[in-house]
């Protein structure tokens, strides 16, 4: 994210509380236009009408912000370790199994690999997110745990299943495109 968007988003946001708070303000930075003739004072629906356009702005901002695009490429240092584990979920004959593979020892080159794949998966909040407690509704057939170490302590544990829902430290999210980036992940290791 450039720098130039977060600047923007910052102004954005001032400007819009501050016309929320004191509509008079732009009011009169807006005089200058007039300077032969005096501006008169603005009309309380004016303010009024500044108020609530304000007050959607900010809730429109808050909304973009929220739901925006998160990248998988945030989830740790560049030298953090990273281990795998990568389930299959099925019903036989009426009987549910899980087979599991855990992919431990990735070595650098895997490890490079898996967060160049990353790097190019987005995922998203959902209006629930916030109080969710990470558990996944659908799971599908295709489970992929990655947990991220650093100092050979565990600080993330991500959870994507093919039906496009992952769970980020305990939170729910949602990801377009999280089966192909099973498959990817699966070529790699």
């Amino acid at each position: 994210m450039s720098i130039y968007f977060l600047s923007a988003r910052y102004i954005v946001a001032a400007v819009l509380l501050i016309n929320l708070i004191n509509p008079r303000i732009l009011w009169y930075i807006d005089a200058w236009k007039y300077k032969g003739t005096e501006k008169g004072e603005p009309s309380p629906g004016y303010l009024f009408g500044c108020r609530i356009l304000s007050a959607l702005g900010l809730i429109i901002l808050a909304l973009v912000l929220y739901f925006r695009p998160i990248h998988l490429k945030d989830l740790g240092s560049a030298d953090a370790e990273i281990r795998i584990t990568k389930q299959h979920i099925y019903v036989e004959n009426g009987e549910p199994f899980i087979d599991s593979e855990n992919y431990d020892d990735l070595s650098e080159e895997q490890t490079k690999s898996v967060r160049d794949c990353l790097r190019q998966f987005t995922y998203r909040r959902r209006p629930g997110t916030v109080f969710s407690d990470g558990s996944l509704t659908d799971i599908g057939e295709w489970l992929l745990e990655i947990h991220i170490y650093e100092d050979k302590e565990r600080v993330r544990t991500v959870l994507i299943s093919d039906a496009g829902e992952i769970s980020v430290n305990n939170k729910s999210y949602v990801m377009q495109n999280s089966s192909e980036l099973i498959r990817e992940i699966s070529k790699i290791i």
